[in-house]
């Protein structure tokens, strides 16, 4: 059974949704975007086991480097996990890890709306206090977006990780991809419901989540997002809420 805290980097950028399935918008040069999931809390229970995280203040900042290019460093700045099984508990809590991520926009067609982008990734271990391993892992990602009638927009995505494998003696492919449909409902609130599927090459169970959740922009360069996330299958978590804030400067 997975019982890894879900951190959610796939925020999406200056279009106002930030959820599990990347987006294509990429950082203006010059500009700045900070997206942050304030709280993120994880519950998972499997017969006697039970799993809770909490995650808080989870950053990204993203700068352009040119108009399809930009740059992300990203920081978990607390976590906290707990796993209960057979009348005892073992409790970690402390710093997260660093990742470095770039994304670069290599198709455009203003038409359709329709985007394609690179996003490679890696992360550092820099985890305190037991949150994490010890190992460098990273990933590619490839997002895609299109707009649709009626006023919505569908992005997905397929991603591929390299994991350090459960024996710590060498690494597993973790594949998956994700759909996201989204649409505003007026000009300050916005609604939008995904899915996503994953498979590790290690054996352990598929991991499959869907879930929604609704944005609030406080202005043109600040929102909110409230998602809650359901597992739907075995190697997934029961239930995940995040809260997150994103601030565009």
């Amino acid at each position: 059974m997975h019982f890894g805290l879900v951190l959610l980097f796939c925020s999406a950028a200056c279009s106002g949704w930030a959820q599990l399935t990347e987006s294509t918008t990429t950082v203006a040069p010059g500009r700045f975007l900070i997206e942050m999931d304030a709280l993120s809390l994880t519950l998972n229970k499997v017969g006697k086991d039970k799993f809770e995280a909490l995650g808080v203040a989870t950053t990204f900042l993203t700068t352009g480097l040119t108009s399809n290019w930009d740059v992300q460093v990203g920081a978990q700045l607390y976590l906290e996990q707990q796993f209960n099984t057979g009348g005892l508990a073992e409790h970690a809590a402390g710093l997260g890890d660093i990742y470095v991520r770039t994304k670069w926009r290599f198709f455009e067609d203003k038409t359709t709306g329709t985007e394609v982008a690179l996003m490679p990734f890696v992360k550092a271990p820099t985890n305190t206090g037991g949150v994490g391993n010890k190992s460098m892992e990273g990933g590619l990602i490839v997002p895609w977006k299109t707009d649709l009638v009626g006023g919505f927009s569908l992005t997905a995505m397929g991603e591929v990780e390299f994991l350090r494998n459960a024996n710590n003696n060498g690494y597993d492919s973790f594949w998956s991809t994700a759909v996201a449909l989204q649409r505003d409902i007026t000009e300050t609130i916005g609604l939008y419901g995904e899915a996503t599927l994953g498979k590790s090459t290690g054996g352990e169970p598929w991991e499959g989540v869907i879930g929604g959740g609704i944005t609030l922009a406080v202005s043109d360069r600040i929102w909110w997002d409230y998602g809650i996330y359901r597992g739907i299958s075995g190697g997934a978590d029961d239930w995940q809420h995040v809260l997150r804030l994103n601030w565009g400067f």
